[in-house]
């Protein structure tokens, strides 16, 4: 094949199945960033100073960097698709448990969850666009993955804030995680 000529154009269920794939990264990148919009309320609801609560999300950072390696191997063992499950799931088991946290204890946990699905889902993602798409194409729809996925931040800037100044700490989360169920059966 000359290295020249345009790569093959993707069929309908490439294009699908990475519709899907980035919809999972882009709740993935709410449950990430929904914590930020609610840094009030979270001082409220678990009386923590704000010093407090930004170790929140450094915990969350750590858990997902801390666990790159071993989601590289899960993800040779076990695929793209079972992880996105997995990592979904597990996020919304972290919100679902901040919908109902009283204390910071609990609330901790629940970040620790959101960081484990968060560092499930990016990479295995990445795996998907690297399997489904030709080489000469996978540059781009990695950089297309990456800047679309960010748009998670407007779902928790705007209609998990909603929510959350709306009906409160409590539905602003589970709906969250009622999301994030949603993706993982999409999956």
């Amino acid at each position: 094949m000359d290295p020249n000529s345009p790569a093959p154009a993707p069929s309908l269920r490439t294009w699908t199945v990475w519709v899907v794939a980035l919809a999972a990264y882009l709740v993935g990148v709410m449950h990430r960033t929904s914590f930020g919009v609610a840094g009030l309320e979270a001082a409220d609801r678990f009386a923590a100073a704000p010093a407090v609560l930004s170790g929140f999300v450094v915990l969350q950072l750590l858990v997902y960097a801390s666990l790159q390696i071993p989601v590289g191997a899960l993800l040779d063992r076990f695929g793209a698709k079972q992880l996105v499950v997995v990592g979904a799931l597990t996020m919304a088991a972290g919100q679902l448990l901040l919908a109902v946290a009283d204390g910071l204890p609990l609330a901790i946990a629940a970040r620790v969850l959101v960081g484990v699905g968060d560092a499930l889902t990016f990479i295995s993602v990445l795996s998907v666009v690297n399997a489904w798409f030709p080489v000469r194409r996978v540059p781009l729809m990695t950089q297309l993955t990456g800047l679309l996925g960010q748009l998670g931040q407007v779902l928790s800037a705007l209609p998990l804030a909603a929510l959350l100044y709306g009906p409160g700490w409590t539905p602003a989360f589970l709906s969250a995680a009622g999301l994030g169920v949603f993706v993982a059966i999409a999956v």
